[in-house]
């Protein structure tokens, strides 16, 4: 089936003449929120394509505790087929709502919990979104690791705790993982500071094989907690980076803007991403709040052009 997209491609030199050629670039589905009516969950993905992009980056209940049916996960994948997409990555849920800097009582489905039920309820919710990702073609899952920092401050025995649930769900995770050939990747957090975010990452990555885990790298969250020094850091770990959420901010707030309309240094990030262990195309994480959505979309895969343009060197 032909690709029902508009989007204008760039011209590269191939074979001593110059012809059109698609970059591929993903971007996440609820950049314009999430919606549950069914039509507007399609209606998205064929504006995403329209608009040039090539793969997407499934974010839609990514906070919570959704559990995905297996004919969920079949009519995505045809309406992807549709429309001529494909998967980048998918973004998991770490469970239930709770307060991520504290570790007090119990919410559901947490797969770092020291309930043993709560726990597994939270693996298995991970395994949905895997079994999502392997359905939709994704090599990876993106995760959220918060680390309860101010109850570790006042309780310092209870890092220990907290790492050996976290291990333990990652151990009962990486069989399932290797088996359906996706990835989790842990990502970057402002929801702490920086250094209990990279202890976090030396953990895993002591622990861990790469072809079951890797880093995440988010260029906005990254520049609200480590600024200039971000690119140094990522750096650092690059033959763990295995999946990105581009966006740009003021250093502040989680604005999720178009690469290019905050403070990042694209060329140093970009730089950084070439030199690492990243495969395949950039993948955008943006919040749009532009009434003229189809206009939003040309802007950002042109800002997304741009950067791989700078990856490319």
């Amino acid at each position: 089936m032909p690709e029902k997209t508009g989007g204008r491609a760039p011209l590269e030199r191939i074979g001593g003449k110059m012809e059109d050629v698609r970059v591929e670039l993903a971007l996440n589905t609820d950049f314009a929120g999430e919606g549950t009516q069914l039509e507007q969950i399609r209606g998205t993905l064929e504006g995403i394509a329209r608009a040039g992009f090539t793969h997407i980056h499934w974010c839609h209940e990514w906070d919570g505790e959704y559990m995905y049916s297996a004919y969920e996960m079949r009519q995505i994948r045809e309406w992807m087929d549709e429309y001529g997409l494909r998967s980048k990555a998918l973004h998991a849920t770490k469970g239930g709502a709770r307060d991520v800097n504290v570790r007090e009582r119990h919410y559901r489905k947490d797969y770092t919990s020291n309930w043993e039920y709560n726990r597994k309820a939270g693996v298995e919710l991970i395994q949905n979104r895997v079994d999502l990702a392997a359905a939709l073609g994704a090599g990876e899952i993106v995760l959220h690791l918060y680390v309860p920092y101010l109850t570790i401050r006042q309780k310092p025995e209870a890092k220990e705790d907290f790492y050996t649930c976290v291990f333990r769900s990652l151990d009962e995770l990486m069989p399932y993982c290797l088996e359906k050939k996706v990835r989790i990747c842990i990502e970057n957090l402002f929801d702490m500071p920086g250094e209990y975010m990279l202890e976090a990452w030396d953990r895993l990555f002591d622990r861990y094989r790469r072809e079951f885990l890797g880093l995440c790298y988010d260029t906005g969250h990254a520049n609200m907690v480590w600024r200039e020094q971000a690119p140094e850091i990522l750096e650092r770990y690059g033959d763990r980076l295995y999946a990105v959420h581009i966006h740009d901010n003021n250093g502040a707030m989680d604005s999720h803007w178009i690469p290019g309309e905050g403070s990042i240094c694209w060329e140093k990030v970009m730089g950084v991403i070439a030199r690492s262990a990243y495969e395949g195309p950039l993948l955008l994480e943006l919040s749009c709040h532009d009434r003229d959505a189809e206009r939003y979309l040309k802007r950002a895969y042109e800002a997304g052009c741009r950067l791989e343009s700078m990856r490319r060197g």
